[in-house]
């Protein structure tokens, strides 16, 4: 159970002054130096290898999926490597932008500048094009931990997947989501779809593709501004989720909650530097990745039992949820452009099976018995 309340302190302090990547390696340096000396326990010397890793994501731990990684991922792989006493991690916390701004991780991975983050797949399309398989997919589950388990499955089946990142000095440890289902937030009630026409709807990525085929304007944004975007008048409303909505205190703004369920996404890929990764022993990448897989799981049922409470919260504020009739929600999925058939025609332009991998995707939904409004893979 992850606990709002235990934001870990963070063991090192940041000090982030234009010479991150020259301080990092001393610090890299010293530690190696300390390290070499021998930890006498019980009269006994061993040598204990302390490995500095630093860690980082464009958002803050107001984010659900940063204060799980924080409280669960972190100290769960330490305590996992505290049971040989062979290695410890010394953490260094790089949380809310403080190395990398929304939609920078993957180049400061790729450059060094940290081991290991949190990549948002959706601002990235052009050069980690597979990861949003969900994003393409809408109407199709609500179910987060089928979803993220569906796709880690996809790419353990195609290891072109994963050779994906060798392009960005990076290796894959796993995808996760902390989305059970889009939402549309709206300033001003919806009395019929008809009333998206003309409404300016901000998002990310391809998520903005959802409210296009009813005639609303697509403003591209990010989590941190969608609040000051409502509140100006720049837009009137955002594509989000429940979780967030309280988290962000959308209700104040955007007090009305369409309930359209356009489903579940994975959104968040944790990589490492690769010069990291080969530098590692192995007890400790077999640790990282093993734990890497359980943040995963972690993660979606801690949006699960945050999903219903976070709808109930929204209306406590004084939100209204506006559920949406059977009949609707078809012809929202009609207005939608094939975006999966796009998407994996572009899969396909770069040498990857993407028809086969849809429809993968979709048989293993319709095994789970999914309620998918719209079958993606019969479009092809």
């Amino acid at each position: 159970m992850v606990s709002d309340s235990l934001i870990p302190i963070e063991r090192k302090p940041m000090n982030l002054n234009g010479l991150f990547l020259a301080s990092h390696k001393l610090q890299r340096a010293f530690l190696a130096c300390v390290c070499a000396a021998p930890l006498t326990i019980g009269g006994v010397s061993r040598a204990q290898e302390v490995i500095p890793m630093t860690v980082i994501d464009a958002y803050a731990p107001t984010a659900l999926w940063v204060r799980v990684f924080m409280n669960y991922f972190m100290p769960e792989v330490d305590r996992r490597l505290a049971e040989t006493d062979n290695y410890e991690i010394d953490w260094i916390s790089a949380f809310g932008g403080t190395v990398a701004k929304t939609g920078g991780v993957l180049e400061a991975i790729q450059y060094g500048l940290a081991d290991i983050g949190i990549i948002t797949s959706p601002y990235h399309p052009d050069k980690v094009p597979f990861y949003n398989i969900s994003y393409v997919t809408p109407l199709v589950t609500a179910d987060i931990g089928l979803v993220a388990r569906t796709v880690h499955e996809i790419v353990d089946r195609y290891p072109e997947l994963r050779q994906e990142w060798d392009d960005y000095n990076q290796v894959f440890l796993t995808v996760a989501g902390a989305i059970d289902t889009y939402q549309v937030l709206m300033s001003e009630p919806i009395e019929s779809l008809e009333d998206f026409r003309g409404k300016k709807i901000c998002g990310i990525g391809l998520n903005l593709r959802y409210v296009q085929g009813l005639g609303a304007a697509a403003v591209s944004s990010n989590l941190g501004d969608f609040y000051n975007n409502i509140a100006t008048g720049l837009t009137e409303g955002t594509v989000a989720w429940a979780e967030s909505a309280v988290a962000y205190k959308l209700y104040e703004v955007a007090p009305y909650m369409i309930d359209i369920r356009l489903g579940a996404v994975t959104s968040k890929v944790i990589t490492m530097n690769r010069r990291t990764w080969n530098q590692l022993p192995d007890e400790v990448r077999d640790v990282l990745v093993e734990t890497a897989i359980d943040y995963r799981d972690e993660l979606a049922r801690e949006t699960d039992r945050r999903a219903q409470s976070s709808r109930e919260e929204f209306v406590a504020q004084g939100g209204t949820i506006q559920p949406l009739t059977s009949e609707q929600r078809q012809i929202w999925a009609a207005s939608l452009p094939n975006m999966a058939k796009e998407w994996a025609e572009d899969l396909e332009e770069r040498g990857l099976p993407g028809r086969q991998i849809l429809r993968d995707y979709m048989d293993i939904m319709r095994a789970h018995n999914q309620p998918i409004v719209r079958h993606w893979d019969r479009e092809l």
